[in-house]
Protein backbone atom coordinates (compact mmCIF):
# COMPACT_ATOMS: atom_id res chain seq x y z
CA UNK A 1 0.00 0.00 0.00
CA UNK A 2 1.35 3.39 -1.20
CA UNK A 3 1.38 6.05 1.74
CA UNK A 4 -1.74 8.24 1.09
CA UNK A 5 -0.15 11.41 3.22
CA UNK A 6 4.28 11.69 3.39
CA UNK A 7 5.96 14.65 4.45
CA UNK A 8 9.60 14.77 3.38
CA UNK A 9 12.43 17.01 4.44
CA UNK A 10 16.47 17.33 4.97
CA UNK A 11 18.10 17.22 8.44
CA UNK A 12 21.23 18.72 8.34
CA UNK A 13 22.01 21.47 11.16
CA UNK A 14 20.43 19.67 13.30
CA UNK A 15 22.16 15.86 13.57
CA UNK A 16 25.01 17.05 11.70
CA UNK A 17 25.16 13.73 9.32
CA UNK A 18 23.43 14.64 6.54
CA UNK A 19 20.54 12.71 6.05
CA UNK A 20 16.60 12.47 4.83
CA UNK A 21 13.65 12.22 6.70
CA UNK A 22 9.96 10.80 5.65
CA UNK A 23 7.03 10.37 7.62
CA UNK A 24 4.35 8.31 6.18
CA UNK A 25 0.55 8.24 7.31
CA UNK A 26 -1.20 5.36 5.42
CA UNK A 27 -4.72 6.54 7.46
CA UNK A 28 -5.35 9.75 5.73
CA UNK A 29 -5.69 12.24 8.64
CA UNK A 30 -4.24 9.84 11.57
CA UNK A 31 -1.05 10.44 12.64
CA UNK A 32 -1.04 8.17 15.86
CA UNK A 33 -1.07 4.30 13.75
CA UNK A 34 -0.50 2.67 11.09
CA UNK A 35 2.51 5.34 10.07
CA UNK A 36 6.04 5.05 10.06
CA UNK A 37 9.03 7.26 9.56
CA UNK A 38 11.99 6.50 7.36
CA UNK A 39 15.49 7.89 8.05
CA UNK A 40 18.40 7.59 5.12
CA UNK A 41 21.46 8.97 4.19
CA UNK A 42 21.17 11.51 2.14
CA UNK A 43 23.54 9.39 0.01
CA UNK A 44 25.46 6.02 -0.69
CA UNK A 45 23.97 2.29 -1.59
CA UNK A 46 21.60 1.17 1.26
CA UNK A 47 23.35 -1.97 2.78
CA UNK A 48 20.25 -3.37 4.99
CA UNK A 49 17.16 -2.17 7.39
CA UNK A 50 16.72 -1.36 11.44
CA UNK A 51 13.21 -1.39 12.36
CA UNK A 52 12.19 -0.38 15.89
CA UNK A 53 8.10 -0.22 16.88
CA UNK A 54 7.16 2.78 18.47
CA UNK A 55 4.17 3.40 20.20
CA UNK A 56 3.98 7.23 18.54
CA UNK A 57 6.75 8.21 15.98
CA UNK A 58 9.77 10.54 17.05
CA UNK A 59 9.45 14.24 16.67
CA UNK A 60 13.16 14.25 14.23
CA UNK A 61 13.01 18.60 14.83
CA UNK A 62 14.23 17.70 18.63
CA UNK A 63 17.66 17.01 19.10
CA UNK A 64 18.18 13.14 20.41
CA UNK A 65 20.95 12.61 23.17
CA UNK A 66 21.48 9.43 21.85
CA UNK A 67 23.63 8.60 18.70
CA UNK A 68 22.12 5.10 17.74
CA UNK A 69 20.57 6.38 14.46
CA UNK A 70 23.19 8.43 13.03
CA UNK A 71 25.90 5.37 14.01
CA UNK A 72 23.53 3.19 11.73
CA UNK A 73 23.27 5.56 9.12
CA UNK A 74 27.47 6.22 8.84
CA UNK A 75 27.44 2.28 8.38
CA UNK A 76 24.56 2.88 5.33
CA UNK A 77 21.80 0.96 6.95
CA UNK A 78 18.67 3.16 6.75
CA UNK A 79 16.11 3.31 10.06
CA UNK A 80 12.60 2.76 9.88
CA UNK A 81 10.37 3.31 12.98
CA UNK A 82 7.17 1.81 12.85
CA UNK A 83 3.67 2.42 14.89
CA UNK A 84 1.08 -0.43 14.58
CA UNK A 85 -0.86 0.02 17.49
CA UNK A 86 -2.70 2.51 19.38
CA UNK A 87 -2.84 0.14 22.61
CA UNK A 88 -0.61 0.82 25.39
CA UNK A 89 1.40 -1.87 25.82
CA UNK A 90 1.54 -3.51 22.96
CA UNK A 91 2.95 -6.58 23.33
CA UNK A 92 1.72 -8.12 19.98
CA UNK A 93 -0.25 -10.76 21.55
CA UNK A 94 -1.77 -11.63 18.04
CA UNK A 95 -0.82 -11.55 14.53
CA UNK A 96 -2.44 -7.98 14.04
CA UNK A 97 0.32 -5.95 14.87
CA UNK A 98 2.86 -7.78 13.51
CA UNK A 99 1.25 -9.12 10.14
CA UNK A 100 0.57 -4.37 9.90
CA UNK A 101 4.47 -4.36 10.70
CA UNK A 102 5.53 -6.61 7.85
CA UNK A 103 3.30 -4.81 5.21
CA UNK A 104 5.21 -1.77 6.03
CA UNK A 105 8.66 -3.55 5.52
CA UNK A 106 7.65 -4.70 2.20
CA UNK A 107 6.76 -0.74 1.18
CA UNK A 108 10.38 0.40 2.31
CA UNK A 109 12.12 -2.59 1.21
CA UNK A 110 10.64 -2.52 -2.46
CA UNK A 111 10.52 2.06 -2.74
CA UNK A 112 14.34 2.22 -1.56
CA UNK A 113 15.18 -1.55 -3.15
CA UNK A 114 17.10 -2.62 0.26
CA UNK A 115 18.51 -6.05 0.52
CA UNK A 116 16.07 -8.33 1.50
CA UNK A 117 18.16 -10.37 3.99
CA UNK A 118 18.69 -7.66 5.61
CA UNK A 119 16.29 -7.29 7.69
CA UNK A 120 17.02 -6.33 11.47
CA UNK A 121 14.75 -5.57 14.27
CA UNK A 122 15.08 -4.26 17.87
CA UNK A 123 14.20 -2.12 20.77
CA UNK A 124 13.76 -1.37 24.51
CA UNK A 125 11.08 -2.87 26.64
CA UNK A 126 7.57 -3.59 25.00
CA UNK A 127 9.40 -2.42 21.76
CA UNK A 128 11.72 -4.83 22.58
CA UNK A 129 8.79 -7.55 23.04
CA UNK A 130 7.14 -6.68 19.94
CA UNK A 131 10.89 -6.80 17.63
CA UNK A 132 10.89 -10.36 18.99
CA UNK A 133 7.72 -11.18 18.62
CA UNK A 134 7.31 -10.48 14.89
CA UNK A 135 10.67 -12.25 14.19
CA UNK A 136 8.96 -14.96 15.63
CA UNK A 137 6.21 -14.26 12.96
CA UNK A 138 8.70 -14.55 10.44
CA UNK A 139 10.06 -17.29 11.79
CA UNK A 140 6.98 -19.58 11.84
CA UNK A 141 6.73 -18.93 8.03
CA UNK A 142 3.61 -16.16 8.15
CA UNK A 143 5.19 -13.31 6.69
CA UNK A 144 3.11 -12.76 3.56
CA UNK A 145 6.24 -11.75 2.04
CA UNK A 146 8.74 -14.37 3.00
CA UNK A 147 10.76 -11.98 5.20
CA UNK A 148 13.29 -13.07 7.57
CA UNK A 149 14.95 -11.02 10.44
CA UNK A 150 18.98 -11.14 10.28
CA UNK A 151 19.65 -10.31 13.70
CA UNK A 152 17.42 -8.77 16.85
CA UNK A 153 18.25 -6.70 19.24
CA UNK A 154 16.26 -6.23 23.13
CA UNK A 155 16.54 -3.86 25.90
CA UNK A 156 15.34 -4.81 29.06
CA UNK A 157 12.15 -6.32 27.68
CA UNK A 158 9.82 -8.50 29.32
CA UNK A 159 9.34 -12.15 27.13
CA UNK A 160 7.58 -13.84 29.62
CA UNK A 161 3.94 -12.69 29.92
CA UNK A 162 2.74 -15.46 32.29
CA UNK A 163 5.53 -14.63 34.61
CA UNK A 164 4.61 -10.90 33.75
CA UNK A 165 1.15 -11.13 35.19
CA UNK A 166 2.17 -12.98 38.40
CA UNK A 167 4.50 -10.26 39.10
CA UNK A 168 1.94 -7.41 38.72
CA UNK A 169 -0.80 -9.81 40.55
CA UNK A 170 1.34 -11.22 43.81
CA UNK A 171 4.06 -8.56 44.37
CA UNK A 172 2.56 -5.21 43.69
CA UNK A 173 1.41 -4.40 47.15
CA UNK A 174 5.58 -4.13 47.98
CA UNK A 175 6.24 -2.01 44.70
CA UNK A 176 6.79 1.77 44.57
CA UNK A 177 6.64 4.53 41.70
CA UNK A 178 6.76 2.90 38.17
CA UNK A 179 6.35 -0.45 39.01
CA UNK A 180 3.30 0.02 40.89
CA UNK A 181 1.56 2.04 38.42
CA UNK A 182 2.66 -0.76 35.75
CA UNK A 183 0.97 -3.63 37.98
CA UNK A 184 -2.37 -2.23 38.32
CA UNK A 185 -2.02 -1.36 34.87
CA UNK A 186 -1.09 -5.05 33.61
CA UNK A 187 -3.15 -7.09 35.59
CA UNK A 188 -6.68 -5.94 34.00
CA UNK A 189 -4.78 -5.76 30.71
CA UNK A 190 -3.75 -9.08 30.34
CA UNK A 191 -6.99 -10.60 32.34
CA UNK A 192 -8.82 -8.37 28.72
CA UNK A 193 -6.72 -9.84 26.23
CA UNK A 194 -6.48 -13.23 27.47
CA UNK A 195 -9.73 -13.09 28.41
CA UNK A 196 -8.80 -14.42 32.19
CA UNK A 197 -5.93 -14.84 34.53
CA UNK A 198 -2.54 -17.17 34.31
CA UNK A 199 -4.19 -19.66 35.68
CA UNK A 200 -7.74 -19.99 34.15
CA UNK A 201 -5.78 -19.61 30.46
CA UNK A 202 -1.88 -20.40 30.86
CA UNK A 203 -1.57 -22.00 27.77
CA UNK A 204 -2.83 -18.66 26.58
CA UNK A 205 -0.29 -16.42 28.01
CA UNK A 206 2.44 -18.88 27.30
CA UNK A 207 1.82 -19.46 23.76
CA UNK A 208 1.98 -15.16 23.47
CA UNK A 209 5.11 -15.15 25.12
CA UNK A 210 8.82 -14.95 23.63
CA UNK A 211 9.87 -17.36 26.48
CA UNK A 212 7.99 -19.50 28.86
CA UNK A 213 9.84 -20.55 32.26
CA UNK A 214 7.17 -22.59 32.68
CA UNK A 215 6.63 -24.67 29.08
CA UNK A 216 9.10 -27.32 27.55
CA UNK A 217 12.26 -26.07 26.06
CA UNK A 218 11.04 -22.64 27.10
CA UNK A 219 8.06 -22.75 24.82
CA UNK A 220 8.32 -20.53 21.94
CA UNK A 221 12.45 -19.72 22.30
CA UNK A 222 12.77 -22.63 20.30
CA UNK A 223 12.29 -20.59 17.29
CA UNK A 224 15.00 -18.98 18.21
CA UNK A 225 17.66 -21.27 18.32
CA UNK A 226 19.81 -19.82 15.30
CA UNK A 227 18.91 -16.28 15.71
CA UNK A 228 21.97 -13.85 16.39
CA UNK A 229 20.49 -12.00 19.32
CA UNK A 230 22.03 -8.91 21.63
CA UNK A 231 20.38 -8.61 24.88
CA UNK A 232 20.99 -5.89 27.33
CA UNK A 233 19.87 -5.89 31.05
CA UNK A 234 20.70 -3.90 34.38
CA UNK A 235 20.05 -5.96 37.28
CA UNK A 236 21.31 -3.97 39.93
CA UNK A 237 19.36 -5.40 42.81
CA UNK A 238 20.23 -2.78 45.69
CA UNK A 239 18.19 0.00 42.90
CA UNK A 240 15.69 -2.61 42.21
CA UNK A 241 14.80 -3.16 46.04
CA UNK A 242 15.41 0.15 47.46
CA UNK A 243 13.63 2.46 44.41
CA UNK A 244 11.01 -0.04 43.10
CA UNK A 245 10.69 -2.42 45.71
CA UNK A 246 11.22 -5.73 43.33
CA UNK A 247 13.09 -8.48 43.44
CA UNK A 248 14.53 -10.62 40.97
CA UNK A 249 11.14 -12.22 39.62
CA UNK A 250 9.65 -8.72 38.70
CA UNK A 251 12.31 -7.69 36.53
CA UNK A 252 12.78 -8.33 33.07
CA UNK A 253 16.19 -9.94 33.33
CA UNK A 254 14.15 -12.86 35.16
CA UNK A 255 13.38 -13.01 31.23
CA UNK A 256 16.43 -12.30 29.53
CA UNK A 257 18.56 -14.81 31.75
CA UNK A 258 16.71 -17.44 30.94
CA UNK A 259 15.98 -16.85 27.36
CA UNK A 260 19.43 -16.67 26.76
CA UNK A 261 20.23 -19.92 29.04
CA UNK A 262 17.49 -21.42 27.04
CA UNK A 263 18.98 -20.50 24.11
CA UNK A 264 22.39 -21.92 24.53
CA UNK A 265 21.28 -25.35 25.70
CA UNK A 266 18.86 -25.29 22.55
CA UNK A 267 22.55 -24.74 20.27
CA UNK A 268 22.42 -20.71 19.88
CA UNK A 269 26.01 -19.85 20.11
CA UNK A 270 24.92 -16.14 18.82
CA UNK A 271 23.31 -14.86 21.62
CA UNK A 272 24.93 -12.19 23.86
CA UNK A 273 23.81 -11.29 27.23
CA UNK A 274 25.25 -7.68 28.00
CA UNK A 275 24.89 -7.34 32.18
CA UNK A 276 25.90 -3.77 32.88
CA UNK A 277 26.05 -1.91 36.15
CA UNK A 278 25.77 1.71 36.81
CA UNK A 279 24.76 2.66 33.16
CA UNK A 280 21.06 3.31 33.57
CA UNK A 281 19.75 6.82 33.79
CA UNK A 282 16.82 8.74 32.48
CA UNK A 283 17.24 11.50 30.18
CA UNK A 284 16.97 14.20 33.67
CA UNK A 285 20.21 12.37 34.93
CA UNK A 286 18.07 10.53 37.50
CA UNK A 287 19.06 6.59 38.29
CA UNK A 288 16.96 4.45 36.28
CA UNK A 289 18.14 1.00 35.49
CA UNK A 290 15.20 0.20 32.88
CA UNK A 291 16.63 3.28 30.21
CA UNK A 292 18.36 3.00 26.59
CA UNK A 293 21.92 4.31 28.42
CA UNK A 294 22.53 1.15 29.48
CA UNK A 295 23.46 0.30 25.68
CA UNK A 296 26.96 0.64 24.10
CA UNK A 297 25.84 2.21 21.07
CA UNK A 298 29.23 1.95 18.93
CA UNK A 299 29.22 -2.02 20.21
CA UNK A 300 25.41 -1.92 19.03
CA UNK A 301 25.75 -0.89 15.29
CA UNK A 302 28.90 -2.88 14.86
CA UNK A 303 27.44 -5.91 15.93
CA UNK A 304 24.21 -5.25 13.60
CA UNK A 305 26.68 -4.55 10.39
CA UNK A 306 28.50 -7.50 11.26
CA UNK A 307 25.72 -9.61 9.85
CA UNK A 308 25.23 -7.50 6.88
CA UNK A 309 25.72 -9.91 3.54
Amino acid sequence: MRSILSLLFLLFSVYGFPQIAEYVYRTPGDSTYNCYLTVKPETGILRGLVVRDYTSLPDLSKKSPYQWQELLLEKGLMVLYTCTTEDFPELFFTDNGPSLMDEMIEEVLVKYSIPRNNIFVGGISASGTRALRYTQYCLEGKSKFGHHVKAAFVVDSPLDMERFYLSATQNRDHFKDGMLWEAHHMKPYFEKHFNGTSKERPEQYRSASVYSWNSENGGNAKHFSRLPLLIYHEPDMDWWINERGAHYFDINSFDLAGFTNQLRLLGNNQVELITTTGKGFDREGNRKCHSWTIVDESYLANWLTGYIE
